[in-house]
């Protein structure tokens, strides 16, 4: 579908401010990461539209994305020559309306496009509920001026259902998109069930179980509070690090600091859902983010495994845990090696979680039907950080460090063998499909 601009009607959505942004903000980053780069801000009064469009223009997560703005008001409609091609859609929604985040992208890569000059949206529910959305239409390029210009004219309604009544004659035509929720903010009670939707849209589909029934339960709670504190996602990142560290450094030392390195080590893995949900909601994902993300979870993962055995030979004098260890770590090393190695050649990603979903997917290939292929993708959740961090905090805090040494020696080992098996198997069945013949 064919939509270039938007027009976004001022109504009373930079009042309130939900999870860290304004309502107007949240919906011009979701409709310009969807595709849109153009909006028009409409309001009878044109003062108001350029108040709003100041506040905008300082916010550095739009200037970044070189969005571009044209205020529109009574004046401009009645004076102004513009000529939009019928064929182009302009896309028209309230500025107190809250979305899912997909809702954008999916309707603006609908390929069909309305036949009539004016298309009411629809959503559909996961449960299969259709309802309308609020607050939101497709209007066909000619009518656009038209339209606005009986709303300037009745201002007492600036609500689309206030647009569409003054249009008496518009032919009017249905779109369907899938979405999770949407709803329009008109008091503090809208609010709260905008701002519990759209929590929800902080969890990620690949969250293993402890993450999604556990972690995410109590990081989502965090971070509601940490965005109305306007913490941003790599500060965060670097409040987990240090707690891992600083559990590294209490594992290191035995005795009666194990059992309390072991909870900030299940502390930082909770808390490590912070950055991700916190980017997300307020559209400051970033490279370097996601990059300091990873790698400082690595280095605590490895550090951490590294720092048990000395606390155990610290504990208990016997050196067999520094052996163990020694084997542990060189197993970590050679498998993270590997998997910078793979990532490289396949662009997969650096994340352990893509390498899971990877092993865990290749039981459906014809090539990976070994018992040790299934056996790999049946046990590969144990090795997501939510399963081995909250595995090792039960066992620690329940006397069974050794057991714990013990199993993280055996399953690092296996990881990095089978990984150089899976990996090597991967890579050759690339190379062969790539030098296939394609048919003509």
């Amino acid at each position: 579908m064919i939509v270039n601009r938007a027009i976004i009607i001022l109504e009373s959505g930079a009042e309130y401010r939900l999870l860290g942004l304004s309502l107007l903000k949240r919906l011009i980053l979701n409709a310009n990461e969807a595709g849109l780069k153009e909006f028009w801000l409409f309001h009878p009064d044109k003062q108001v539209a350029e108040r709003e469009l100041v506040r905008l223009s300082e916010d550095q997560r739009i200037f970044d994305r070189q969005i571009k703005f044209r205020v529109i008001s009574s004046e401009e409609i009645r004076n102004s020559d513009l000529v939009l091609e019928s064929s182009d859609f302009v896309l028209i929604f309230q500025d107190n309306l809250v979305l899912a985040p997909e809702l954008f992208n999916n309707l603006l890569r609908l390929p069909a496009i309305p036949e009539k000059d004016l298309a009411l949206v629809e959503f559909k529910m996961p449960d299969g509920e259709i309802r309308a959305v609020p607050g939101m239409l497709l209007v066909r390029g000619t009518k656009v001026f038209s339209i606005l210009n009986s709303l300037a004219v009745s201002r007492a309604d600036l609500s689309i259902s206030g647009l569409v009544g003054t249009e008496e004659n518009v032919s009017l035509a249905k779109v369907l998109v899938e979405a999770r929720f949407c709803l329009l903010v008109k008091d503090k009670g809208d609010l709260k069930r905008a701002e519990k939707y759209l929590l929800q849209t902080g969890r990620k589909p690949t969250d293993g179980f402890i993450s999604r029934n556990i972690n995410r339960r109590v990081s989502l709670f965090l971070t509601r509070y940490l965005l109305k504190l306007a913490v941003t996602p790599i500060q965060i990142s670097v409040v987990t690090f240090l707690i891992g560290l600083t559990s590294v450094v209490f594992i290191a030392m035995g005795r009666k600091w194990l059992i309390p390195g072991a909870i900030l080590f299940e502390l930082a893995s909770v808390i490590d859902g912070c950055d991700g949900e916190n980017a997300r909601l307020t559209y400051r994902v970033s490279k370097f983010g996601g990059a300091f993300d990873i790698t400082a979870d690595a280095i605590t993962f490895v550090s951490f495994f590294a720092a048990l055995p000395v606390g155990l030979f610290r504990t208990t004098g016997e050196q067999l845990w520094l052996y163990i260890g020694g084997l542990a770590l060189f197993s970590m090393v050679a498998f993270y090696l590997q998997l910078i190695a793979y990532a490289r050649k396949t662009g997969i990603g650096r994340n352990i979680i893509a390498v899971v979903k990877e092993i865990e997917a290749s039981v459906s290939d014809p090539d990976f039907q070994n018992w040790y292929d299934r056996l790999a993708a049946r046990i590969a959740f144990v090795y997501r950080r939510d399963f081995f961090a909250t595995a090792a905090f039960v066992l620690i805090c329940t006397g069974q460090a050794k057991l714990t040494m013990i199993l993280v020696a055996i399953l690092a080992s296996l990881e990095a063998l089978y990984f150089a098996s899976f990996s090597h198997r991967k890579l050759s069945k690339r190379n062969s499909d790539e030098l296939q013949p394609t048919g003509v």
